[in-house]
C-alpha cells in the first residue's frame, strides 16, 4: 500500500512560565489529559481553547510546563503520523484522534453488528493518509455459528477483497478467544490504534489483553469526571509490555479525508494504483474517461467490484466536497 507519510505539526499553545517536563499524551477526554513523564503522570486541567485543544491527541508528545497555577501544556511536537476524524463541533475541520502510532487496527463485527465494508474502505484512505500502516480484525467470529451456511458465506465473502489486496485479517473472538493470540503477536512492539464502530468490540479486545485495564479505565474515568464505567467515552493509551502500546477510541461514526484530491485517491487503492500507469490520459480517474486499463481490468474480474464501487464511492464523494468549499 502506498502512504502519504510526511509529518503533521500540531499546533503549539501561548508561552507559559516556569520549569517543563515532556511526555506522552495517554488519555484524553473534554477538557482534562493526562501525560505520562520520566518522573510520573502529570494531569492537566483545564486544557487550551476547543480550537488549539482540539489538535492535541493521545499519542502526542508534549511538553507540560509546571506552572504557580499548576501544570499547563506547552509546545506540541511534530507527529510522525496521525489518524482522523471530522470534529463533531465543526465537520469541516479534521480532528486528530490517535497520534504517533504504527499501525491502526480496524475493528468489525460480523452478525451484530453487521459487517460494513464502506467504514472498512474510508478508514483504509484514512489511515494511509495519515501515514500508519492498516490492519483488520474481525471480532465476534463465534456468532458465525448462529447462521445458516449460505449467511456464514456471504459474510465472510466480504473480507475476500482486502485479503486479495495485501491486508492483514485476523478473525477473533473474544468470547472464545479464537484469533487472540495471533491478534497480539502482529501488535507486539508497536504503538497502535483500535477504531471502528461503537459495539464492534475494541475494548473487549484491548481488555482480553490484560483484563486489569477496564476497571484502571472506570478509576480515572470516576476520578476526573466521567461515569466511572467502561463505555469508551475517552481515548486511553494501554501499555502492555513487550513494547507494546494500544490506544483505544470512542466508536467513530465517520471518518473524514482531508486534503485528499480526486486525483491522489487512486494511490490509496493499491488494486488500481498498480494499473493506473496504462491509462491512455495521465489525470484519468477511472471513472467516465476512454482507454482507462483501471476499468479494463475491472470488466475482466481482476479487479474485485467491491473495491472498484468503493474506490467510485469515495472518488464521487470527494467530488461533492470539492463543490461545496
Amino acid at each position: 500500500m502506498r502512504r502519504r507519510g510526511g509529518r503533521q505539526s500540531a499546533r503549539t499553545t501561548p508561552p507559559v512560565e516556569g520549569p517543563s517536563v515532556v511526555g506522552t499524551v495517554v488519555w484524553l477526554a473534554g477538557i482534562a489529559c493526562r501525560v505520562r513523564t520520566e518522573e510520573g503522570e502529570v494531569h492537566v486541567v483545564p486544557l487550551p481553547p476547543r480550537r488549539e485543544s482540539g489538535l492535541v491527541a493521545v499519542g502526542d508528545e508534549v511538553e507540560i510546563v509546571l506552572a504557580a497555577a499548576g501544570p499547563q501544556l506547552g509546545a506540541v511536537s511534530p507527529r510522525r503520523t496521525f489518524l482522523a476524524r471530522p470534529d463533531p463541533q465543526d465537520g469541516r475541520r479534521a480532528l486528530v484522534i490517535a497520534a504517533n502510532v504504527d499501525a491502526v487496527v480496524i475493528v468489525v463485527s460480523v452478525v451484530e453488528p453487521p459487517l460494513h465494508p464502506r467504514l472498512i474502505d474510508r478508514f483504509l484512505v484514512a489511515i494511509q493518509l495519515g501515514g500508519a500502516t492498516p490492519l483488520l480484525a474481525v471480532n465476534k467470529v463465534d456468532r458465525l455459528s448462529e447462521l445458516d451456511d449460505a449467511a456464514r458465506a456471504a459474510q465472510l465473502e466480504k473480507l475476500a477483497p482486502y485479503r486479495a489486496m495485501g491486508l492483514e485479517v485476523i478473525e477473533c473472538s473474544t468470547k472464545s478467544g479464537a484469533g487472540l493470540d495471533a491478534l497480539r503477536d502482529a501488535l507486539r512492539g508497536r504503538t497502535c490504534a483500535f477504531v471502528g464502530h461503537s459495539g464492534v468490540g475494541k475494548s473487549s479486545i484491548v481488555n482480553a489483553f490484560d483484563p486489569t485495564l477496564g476497571a484502571k479505565t472506570g478509576e480515572l474515568s470516576a476520578a476526573w469526571g466521567g461515569r466511572g464505567r467502561h463505555t469508551t467515552t475517552a481515548s486511553t493509551m494501554h501499555v502492555l509490555g513487550d513494547g507494546t502500546r494500544v490506544i483505544d477510541t470512542p466508536g467513530v461514526r465517520a471518518v473524514g479525508l482531508w486534503s485528499l484530491t480526486p486525483r491522489e485517491l487512486g494511490r490509496y487503492f493499491p488494486e488500481i494504483g498498480a494499473l493506473s500507469s496504462g491509462c491512455r490520459f495521465g489525470d484519468c480517474l477511472h471513472d467516465l474517461e476512454p482507454h482507462c486499463a483501471v476499468k479494463a481490468a475491472g470488466a475482466r474480474g481482476e479487479i474485485p467490484a467491491a473495491r472498484y464501487e468503493a474506490y467510485l464511492r469515495i472518488l464521487r464523494s470527494l467530488r461533492e466536497e470539492g463543490a461545496r468549499s
